[in-house]
């Protein structure tokens, strides 16, 4: 199964982004570095986020689940997925997977599945978003827009 077909939960994950892993983002060994993919996941996890609530003061507070599956070397594709898991008053928690897309053979392996959450903020403080009725408005337009 593919993470573009998997619904698990009944939501599908959807492309977000895609990197070419280049020699600056090498370890010393010559796979990719962990923390330049925890920076490309969280960049598109919020990425998503933002296009999903329709909201972009928000923080990352927590990622679950990180476990390093396999590598990526150099002139590999990783593709990232997003989709939502869970929303409260003020947070959300996306869950994410990066897969290695070995542009030769068409091989597709999993580097990371994990949950990351974002909280809402509104002067620096957690912002029941969720709640408010700009929230509402936006989840309508996007229904009615067929998104």
């Amino acid at each position: 199964m593919t993470a573009e077909s998997e619904t698990q939960n009944g939501s599908p994950f959807e492309i977000v982004t895609r990197h070419i892993v280049m020699e600056r983002d090498l370890n010393a060994f010559g796979n990719l570095f962990g923390g330049i993919m925890l920076a490309w996941l969280d960049e598109a996890s919020a990425l998503y986020v933002m296009d999903k609530i329709g909201f972009a003061d928000f923080v990352t507070v927590s990622l679950d689940n990180v476990n390093f599956r396999t590598p990526a070397r150099r002139g590999d594709a990783v593709v990232l997925y997003s989709r939502i898991q869970k929303v409260g008053r003020s947070s959300i928690t996306i869950q994410s997977r990066a897969l290695v897309h070995e542009p030769v053979t068409g091989k597709k392996e999993e580097i990371i599945d994990c949950r990351i959450t974002f909280v809402c903020l509104k002067d620096g403080k957690p912002f029941a978003y969720f709640e408010t009725p700009a929230y509402r408005r936006w989840t309508e337009r996007q229904q009615s827009s067929g998104q």
